[in-house]
């Protein structure tokens, strides 16, 4: 009997030393996030049979169920105030509390993200140079005051998000899902796209110019649209399918990227979500990048509602931009 709660004493605190980090929000897409860990204090004990009690045991064992809690409970508050940890019932409450229908059934061993953007102005960093967000992109592309677009889609469940970051200079950064240690990722991008324009219609130029959005201009090369689809509409909205690719030029050996996009014609832009990898791991991930590419959402909402939103997964909403005019 004591062997028995001494094993399970000592696999609870193991579990506790090992648990893994909490996932934290980067601060630009294309930068790992810094992990969050709570301090969960180790257990020390004496593994000799004739010198613990059974009390003993069982005291460790509660000791290491409390910090596995507080590590959870950490991970929770963190994902839900970015959508990290939103399960489908949540999104669709959300989605029915927007008037939007509701989302495909989430495929297993993915995870469902649902925020707002927009509104914002890119961060001004000395005055003159600005450091465009997705919000402000979209803001500038055509949302009126009071607008919104709220970005829907699904991402395999180990990557990580990364949210624009905003503070008194002004917002910088995008949305994305990222596998950083195997350069998987899926970026939120977009391009003013006039009412009267439709996406089938733009050349490879404008697709390169939206695809490589997040790339430093002298970083990448030899951009292919591998195939264009036109996938009819979303609430009225055009909807088309790519397969793309570039070259990613680092310190080292070029490096292949190959992925999947759907663009959607939402107020005034041409929203995107690219999901890529590299090409030496892009035939084992094709079947997951088209899925989270292809349950993209784009969806222009009121400013009102998206506030709602963002106060329910325990963000600050963003503050309308002032006009130029």
């Amino acid at each position: 009997m004591r062997k028995t709660v001494l094993a399970v004493a000592l696999l609870a605190n193991g579990a506790a030393a090992f648990a893994p980090a909490s996932p934290a929000l980067s601060l630009r897409g294309a930068q790992p996030a810094r992990s969050v860990r709570s301090g969960a204090a180790a257990v020390s004990m004496t593994v000799d049979d004739s010198r613990i009690s059974r009390r003993q045991a069982l005291g460790a064992t509660a000791a290491a169920s409390l910090a596995l809690l507080a590590e959870t409970k950490t991970v929770d508050a963190a994902g839900l105030a970015t959508g990290y940890s939103l399960s489908e019932k949540d999104c669709n409450s959300q989605l029915a509390a927007y008037g939007l229908p509701q989302m495909d059934k989430v495929p297993s061993g993915f995870k469902p993200l649902l925020l707002p953007v927009g509104g914002t102005v890119g961060a001004n960093i000395d005055g003159s140079k600005v450091i465009e967000s997705i919000g402000s992109l979209l803001t500038k592309g055509g949302l009126g005051r009071g607008e919104r677009v709220l970005l829907n889609f699904v991402y395999p469940s180990a990557w990580i998000i990364s949210v624009p970051t905003s503070t008194g200079n002004g917002e910088s950064g995008t949305v994305s899902a990222n596998n950083y240690v195997k350069g998987d990722s899926a970026v939120v991008c977009a391009l003013p796209l006039d009412e009267d324009e439709e996406i089938a219609d733009k050349d490879k130029v404008y697709f390169q110019d939206l695809m490589t959005q997040s790339v430093p201009a002298n970083l990448w090369q030899n951009f292919k649209l591998v195939k264009k689809t036109p996938a009819g509409e979303q609430a009225g909205q055009e909807v088309v399918d790519i397969e793309y690719r570039y070259d990613l030029i680092t310190s080292g050996p070029i490096i292949g990227r190959h992925g999947f996009a759907r663009v959607i014609h939402t107020g005034g832009n041409a929203v995107a979500l690219g999901a890529t990898t590299s090409d030496t791991r892009f035939k084992g991930q094709k079947d997951a990048l088209i899925t989270a590419a292809k349950s993209f959402r784009s969806s222009k909402v009121k400013a009102e509602f998206a506030a709602a939103g963002a106060k329910a997964q325990g963000m600050k909403a963003p503050v309308d931009a002032e006009d130029d005019e």
